[in-house]
């Protein structure tokens, strides 16, 4: 006779409970593999029509980016998500390893320079996306990359046989006889660059595609915005940031821009309506972004204000993320990382400094949005060598809270931007562009920083003038909520003191934790070699001939 032992009270619970994972993990086993799609628009910031608020007037009011709108609303938006750097490599070497930018050696400054005979930091990163190509993913990029090509898998991964005209994408449709043929050419070359890059694939391989246009950096067509797109140079009347001046050049040459805006909001539609048409949209991490603030405009590109640093961020993928979710912590790029290698399910091969995003936007049971780390750390060194005398950097760093502000720049004596007079030569380092004799510094020519020039000396502007152009004090400390534009410095104020040290000590114990060379010995680093060229000519304004 066969005893049979009696379910235990609670028994048949559990049983059912342990088949129900089991269902799932099955499930899940079979379920395949996410492809990742990350579009990356060069120099643009937190732009986007989504991101309107009828509470304070802004450029979203203005430009119009449906495709953005409709990854945010069937997804995640994220409301401040910030750079590592507001400069291009350190920003997209940050996002591809994970990490701080002071930690990428070579590719913590932009055009990744370094000094023969010095071991580099960068040659021990990897990445995610080699970890997922060794994971069996496909990858490649179309158009800019501005990190060493080798992580990310080599040149021939770069997709782009039917051209990049659209990374100049004003000037071809301004000359163009039929501008409405010449924007479905160039969004036909973006159609055709990504179907290159899927034809390579095994079949049924996932895949991640970097989509990085640079029709959002400087130079672009003057008038462009009004002509191609419909923007109302003076729509924006009242609603630019408020340190610029709110004349008819800065507003032309801000509506401009969001034309630009808006033609990579176009390309990101080219890539959703492909994958839809493909049946692969729905199983595709879709994510749109961009690498930091406005060129061309003061506290913008280069600067860890928050028109500088802050970017757009939003995240699709049906089923597996809480569409219509909203997070207003502060998060970093360097989270992106580990967030898909999490959402794939691949362990990092590397420490990273990011966190996974993913048990918050989560679909199924997510974590509250308060278990976030909550801050992030930004900062700067060289971005163009020529800008201060000896090709020395302009060294800042910050961290950014959902309150806070605070900002450290240790050298108060270099000029954030430039040595004036702005209009001055240098001894060496001109550079020739567009048939005339330019100074470099640490903001793109515009018609905005023309305008300045011209106006260097004028009363009138003098407190915009100084808010983008003069040098600042060791410390900067802003109430965010109050003061969006960061243009009230509160670090002399005895009522924030106790604030103040707090966030002082939060951000060195972090540069002191990822050994950031500019805190490290005698933190001079960064102004020698391998870091910086050993010319004391390079940069040097010339004397004025009487």
């Amino acid at each position: 006779m066969i005893s049979r032992s009696p379910i235990r009270p609670g028994g048949i619970a559990r049983l059912l409970a342990l088949a129900a994972l089991l269902v799932g993990a099955a499930v899940e086993a079979a379920r395949p593999r996410p492809n990742i799609v990350l579009c990356f628009a060069d120099d643009l910031g937190r732009h986007g029509s989504v991101y309107a608020d009828p509470e304070r007037p802004s450029a979203n009011d203005v430009v119009h980016t449906p495709n953005l709108d409709r990854i945010a609303r069937e997804g995640v938006l994220f409301d401040c998500a910030l750079v590592s750097a507001p400069s291009c490599t350190p920003s997209r070497a940050s996002l591809l390893s994970g990490r701080h930018f002071f930690r990428n050696g070579s590719h913590s400054q932009l055009h990744h320079p370094w000094a023969p005979g010095f071991d580099d930091p960068w040659d021990n990163v990897r990445g995610f996306p080699l970890t997922l190509a060794d994971n069996g993913y496909h990858i490649g990029w179309t158009y800019k990359l501005h990190v060493y090509a080798d992580r990310m898998g080599g040149a021939d991964r770069n997709y782009q046989s039917a051209g990049r005209r659209f990374n100049s994408y004003s000037q071809v449709v301004s000359k163009s006889v039929d501008p409405l043929e010449a924007k479905g050419e160039l969004l036909d070359e973006v159609r055709q660059n990504f179907t290159s890059f899927l034809a390579d694939r095994d079949e049924d391989q996932p895949y991640f595609y970097w989509f990085n246009p640079t029709n959002t950096h400087r130079p672009w067509t003057r008038g462009s915005g009004k002509r191609l797109w419909g923007i109302d140079p003076d729509s924006l009347a009242g609603k630019l940031p408020a340190f610029l001046p709110d004349n008819e050049t800065v507003r032309e040459d801000f509506a401009d821009y969001l034309g630009e805006a808006q033609a990579f909001d176009a390309a990101v539609g080219v890539l959703i309506k492909e994958l839809a048409q493909r049946g692969e949209l729905d199983n595709t991490i879709f994510i749109v972004s961009g690498d930091h603030g406005a060129p061309g405009f003061p506290r913008g590109k280069c600067n860890v204000y928050d028109f500088g640093s802050q970017a757009p961020l939003a995240i699709r993928w049906p089923g597996r993320l809480a569409a219509g979710n909203r997070i207003e912590a502060p998060v970093s790029l360097i989270d992106l990382a580990p967030t898909l290698l999490d959402a794939v399910g691949i362990n990092a091969v590397e420490a990273m400094d990011g966190e996974s995003l993913l048990p918050v936007i989560r679909a199924d049971e997510p974590e509250d949005e308060a278990t976030l780390r909550g801050w992030a750390i930004i900062g700067r060194e060289n971005h163009v060598r020529d800008a201060r005398p000896a090709g020395l950097p302009y060294p800042i760093r910050a961290i950014r809270t959902r309150d806070w502000l605070y900002i450290h720049n240790f050298a108060p004596d270099r000029w954030p931007v430039a040595e004036p007079p702005l209009a001055a030569p240098l001894v060496k380092g001109m550079r020739r562009q567009g048939g005339r004799w330019v100074r470099p510094t640490d903001m793109d020519g515009s018609p905005t920083f023309t305008w300045f020039i011209g106006n260097e000396n004028a009363a009138d502007i003098a407190d915009a003038w100084r808010l983008g152009f003069a040098r600042r004090p060791t410390e900067e400390l802003y109430a965010v909520t109050e003061d969006p534009d960061q243009m009230h410095n509160l670090a002399d104020d005895p009522a924030h003191r106790e604030t103040l040290e707090a966030l002082r000590d939060q951000l060195f114990d972090e540069l002191r934790r990822g050994e950031d060379p500019r805190v490290v010995g005698e933190g001079e680093a960064f102004d020698e070699p391998p870091y910086a060229p050993d010319d004391p000519d390079l940069g040097r304004v010339a004397k004025p001939t009487t």
